[in-house]
């Protein structure tokens, strides 16, 4: 996919389920993180576009500042999900190397950004009627996870 269209639908996702602005633009900046691979000399689609990237990057953004962990893992995953829609696929269990795809796709394909840009239209659509997902679990878990590591000393 798209830059813009990993950004857009990070940033869609976010409003669907209720963040700030703020934190909405942060998840749209993270929704294209994971592309960093290629500047860090990592193979694409490999480990940042995994579960354990997922989960580490919710771990450490939520020691280090709570309040942009949940931004953080909705760019994350939703970037994951959009580049499923590739023909390569993504090394979801890494470092198992084996691709998982949803799509064959192309990067730049008309149709699969359609698709993600369709989703992240409706994601909005759904908001305005007052559709939403309760996700305060997932924060207060952010959270526990901050009070522990200044406890320990991380912070």
């Amino acid at each position: 996919m798209l830059r813009k269209t990993h950004a857009f639908f990070a940033a869609a996702t976010a409003f669907f389920v209720g963040l700030t602005p703020s934190q909405i633009i942060a998840s749209s900046f993270f929704g294209i993180v994971s592309d960093m691979d290629h500047t860090l000399g990592l193979r694409h689609r490999g480990f940042t576009h995994s579960i354990l990237f997922a989960l580490l990057s919710f771990v450490i953004s939520s020691a280090l500042f709570p309040n942009l962990a949940l931004p953080v893992l909705i760019g994350v995953i939703t970037h994951i999900f959009a580049d499923m829609l590739n023909p390569e696929g993504v090394e979801l269990f890494y470092p198992s190397k084996k691709n998982y795809r949803i799509a064959k796709f192309r990067f730049n394909s008309k149709s699969g950004n359609g698709i993600v840009i369709t989703l992240s239209l409706a994601l909005i659509f759904l908001k305005l009627k007052g559709y939403s997902i309760n996700l305060s679990i997932i924060k207060n878990l952010a959270y526990t996870i901050h009070n522990y590591a200044i406890k320990i000393g991380i912070k």
